[in-house]
C-alpha cells in the first residue's frame, strides 16, 4: 500500500497529465477553429481559371488565382502579380515588371514563362475559354524579355486592359500543367493566391487551405471549409447552430430578423450584381423584335414594388444593365415607370400577339435572391397587361446550362443575372449584349460596332462619354427588362473577423480572422 506522500505525489502527477490532456484539447480546439466554416448557396461549375463558366467560380478562383493586375478590397486598381507597367504611346504594347517572390501553391517559382504559357492556354480552342474575347484573345503575343519581365503585344488598343487582368486573365503554372496535363490539373487547380484548393465533393463541399507562403496576404486562419447548401434559411440555421462562421447570401427578407441576433453580425453592400429579364429580339418567329414590345414589357413591371416586398429595401432600380458608379453608365435617364396604360397602348400599336403562350425560363433560389418569387410576380404583371406566359424554374446549374447553350427558339423570356468585375462594363457588354456574344441572347448589329470601338478610345473622358452613349441606345431600345442592382448580404458570427470587397457578388477571403 502507497504511503500517504506518494499518494499525494500520484494526485499530484495524475492532475498534471490531466491539466496537460486539457492544454492538449484546448490546443487541438483551437486549432480546428482556424478552418472558418462557409455556406454558400451555389456549387462552382468549373475548378479551371480558363474555362470559367459564371461568378460564382470566383468562389475558389478570386481566392486561389491572381492576375498582373487586380483589385484591392476597396476596388480600386492594384499591381499583383507585377509591380509595375509602361504603356507605349500606341496602346499596342504594355510592359510589365513582374514579382520575384511569388510561389505557385505546389512550390514553383514564379516566372515570364508562366505568364506566356498562361496566354497560350487560354487561347487554346481546346479548352473553349468563354471569356477569351475579353483580354486574351486581343493579344498578339506575350514576350519574355528575362525571367521576370513581359511586354504584351495587342491586336488593338484596350483601355480596360489593366482592370481587367486580375478575373479574366489567372496565371497558371508551366512546369505543373506540362506534366500533369489540362484535365489533371482542373481537378487539383494550383494558382498563387492566399488559399490553395484542397479538394471538392461536387455539389457539397470545397476546402481550402492557407498558402503561408503568399506574397502579401498570408492567412492567419489555417484552412475555409465551404459548404453548399441551397436553401438561404438553412444557410442562416447552419449559423445560428454554430455550425457555419459565415453566410453568402443571406434571405434579403430575413435581414431584420437575422440581424437582431446579438451572436451574428449582418453585413450588407452595394454589388455590380445586376439583375433584368433577357428579351430574345431574334427569333426566328419576331416575337419580340418590336422595340414598342420590349418598351411596354418595362412598362408592364411594377419594379419598385416586387424589389420592396421580395428583396426588403436592398435593391436599387436600375435604368440601364449597369449600377452608377461604372463608367458611362450615369446616363440621366429615369428607369422606366410602371404604367399598365402606356405598355397596353405600345402593344397594341405593335400588333402584339395576345393569342400565343411565352415561355420565361428562371433560376430556383439561390444565386439570385428568392429568383422563383421574383419571376412570379414579373409573370403576374405580364399578365394584367395581357401577356400570358409559361414560367419554368431551372435548377441553377441547368439554368446556367441552357442559357450558354444560347438555344433562343426555346424561350422568349429569360431571367438573368450578370455581374461587373470592376468598374469598367465592357468585358461584359461584350460577352453579353454583342450579337455574337458566348453569352449573349440578342441581337443588335447597330450597337456591335460601338462596343468594339470602345476599347479602341484611350482618352478616359471620350471614352467615357462614348460608353454613356451606348448605354443610352440600350435603355431607348431596350434588349432586356431593367430591373435592378442588389446589395450583397453576408452573415457572420461574431467571433469572425472579416469584411466583404467593395461591389464583389462573390466573397474575398484575403484579410480572414478570428477575433
Amino acid at each position: 500500500m502507497a504511503s500517504g506522500s506518494a499518494r499525494k505525489g500520484l494526485e499530484s502527477m495524475v492532475r498534471g497529465v490531466l491539466v496537460a490532456c486539457a492544454v492538449v484539447l484546448m490546443a487541438v480546439s483551437a486549432a480546428a477553429a482556424q478552418t472558418i466554416r462557409v455556406v454558400a448557396g451555389n456549387d462552382i461549375s468549373s475548378s479551371d481559371p480558363h474555362r470559367i463558366m459564371g461568378s460564382d467560380d470566383q468562389l475558389v478562383f478570386s481566392n486561389s488565382f491572381e492576375g498582373l493586375y487586380g483589385h484591392d478590397l476597396d476596388g480600386k486598381l492594384m499591381a499583383m502579380l507585377a509591380t509595375a507597367n509602361k504603356a507605349a504611346p500606341d496602346g499596342l504594347t504594355y510592359e510589365f515588371a513582374l514579382r520575384k517572390d511569388v510561389i505557385f501553391h505546389n512550390g514553383d517559382r514564379f516566372t515570364a514563362e508562366d505568364v506566356r504559357f498562361s496566354w497560350q492556354r487560354a487561347t487554346d480552342p481546346r479548352l473553349k475559354n468563354p471569356r477569351a474575347v475579353v483580354v486574351v484573345s486581343n493579344l498578339r503575343d506575350v514576350e519574355i524579355v528575362d525571367s521576370h519581365t513581359v511586354r504584351l503585344h495587342l491586336h488593338r488598343p484596350d483601355a480596360s486592359l489593366l482592370e481587367n487582368l486580375g478575373e479574366y486573365f489567372y496565371i497558371v503554372p508551366k512546369g505543373l500543367i506540362e506534366s500533369i496535363g489540362d484535365e489533371a490539373f482542373a481537378a487539383a487547380p494550383v494558382g498563387t493566391g492566399p488559399f490553395a484548393f484542397a479538394d471538392r465533393v461536387a455539389g457539397h463541399q470545397i476546402r481550402l487551405r492557407a498558402h503561408k507562403a503568399h506574397w502579401g496576404y498570408p492567412p492567419s486562419v489555417d484552412g475555409i471549409e465551404i459548404r453548399i447548401v441551397p436553401d438561404g434559411l438553412d444557410r442562416v440555421r447552419l449559423l445560428q447552430a454554430g455550425e457555419a462562421d459565415i453566410v453568402v447570401g443571406v434571405p434579403a427578407n430575413r435581414t431584420r430578423e437575422i440581424g437582431a441576433d446579438p451572436a451574428i453580425r449582418v453585413l450588407a453592400g452595394p454589388s455590380y450584381q445586376n439583375i433584368f429579364v433577357s428579351l430574345t429580339n431574334h427569333r426566328a418567329d419576331g416575337t419580340l423584335a418590336d422595340t414598342k414590345v420590349r418598351q411596354a414589357l418595362n412598362f408592364a413591371v411594377d419594379k419598385k414594388s416586387i424589389a420592396d416586398k421580395q428583396l426588403a429595401g436592398h435593391a436599387r432600380l436600375m435604368a440601364a444593365p449597369c449600377q452608377k458608379g461604372l463608367i458611362g453608365c450615369d446616363i440621366g435617364r429615369e428607369p422606366y415607370a410602371h404604367d399598365e396604360k402606356k405598355a397596353k397602348q405600345l402593344l397594341q400599336e405593335a400588333k402584339f400577339n395576345f393569342d400565343k403562350t411565352y415561355r420565361f425560363v428562371t433560376m430556383a433560389s439561390g444565386r439570385v435572391p428568392r429568383a422563383p418569387e421574383i419571376a412570379e410576380a414579373i409573370a403576374q404583371n405580364l399578365e394584367r397587361v395581357g401577356i400570358k406566359t409559361k414560367l419554368d424554374v431551372l435548377p441553377y446549374g441547368e439554368w446556367l446550362e441552357f442559357v450558354l447553350a444560347r438555344r433562343f427558339d426555346e424561350a422568349e423570356l429569360v431571367f438573368w443575372t450578370w455581374t461587373d468585375y470592376n468598374n469598367d462594363p465592357i468585358g461584359r457588354l461584350a460577352r453579353t449584349v454583342r450579337t455574337d456574344g458566348s453569352n449573349s441572347w440578342v441581337s443588335y448589329p447597330t450597337l456591335d460596332p460601338l462596343i468594339d470601338e470602345a476599347n479602341n478610345i484611350i482618352d478616359p473622358k471620350a471614352r467615357e462619354e462614348h460608353l454613356r452613349k451606348l448605354f443610352t441606345q440600350i435603355y431607348d431600345d431596350p434588349p432586356f427588362i431593367f430591373l435592378w442592382t442588389l446589395d450583397k448580404l453576408y452573415a457572420t458570427a461574431k467571433h469572425v473577423d472579416w469584411q466583404p470587397a467593395v461591389n464583389l457578388v462573390w466573397p474575398v477571403f484575403w484579410k480572414l480572422g478570428t477575433k
